[in-house]
């Protein structure tokens, strides 16, 4: 039984030595901030920011019923980045409050989420 276990450990031992760290499969090149916003008030926060390589990040937490024995801190926000081709955006929108934390992932092709923000854009030129 013990040179059971010995060569167990052995075999073990030869599998581990070969590990190695994997690179990682992103980039090398920095990462630059294109856009970046943060606004803090007294019942309520807001930031959100955007990177060249198509990350971003929104998020609005707010106070609600203040005063109240109900008060509580209600986060809503969405996240996202593009595929390494720059084919598909993935966002993830979620929501936290006294019910839990809540999020649903959308995954559009980059073009149909590009169109969508430009008719966004323009519907607020309209005005």
């Amino acid at each position: 039984m013990k040179v059971i276990s010995v060569v167990v450990s052995f075999v073990a031992l030869v599998a581990l030595s070969g590990c190695v760290p994997i690179e990682p499969t992103g980039s090398s090149q920095d990462t630059d901030l294109l856009d970046y916003e943060s606004v803090q008030g007294r019942e309520m926060y807001r930031f959100k920011y955007e990177t060249n390589d198509g990350q971003f990040r929104e998020e609005v937490g707010m106070l609600v019923n203040v005063g109240t024995p109900e008060q509580e801190l209600m986060v809503m926000g969405q996240y996202g980045f593009k595929s390494k081709d720059g084919s598909t955006l993935v966002m993830v929108k979620y929501t936290s409050d006294k019910k839990g934390y809540r999020a649903r992932t959308v995954t559009r092709s980059a073009r149909e989420a590009d169109l969508k923000n430009n008719k966004a854009f323009l519907s607020l030129l309209k005005g």
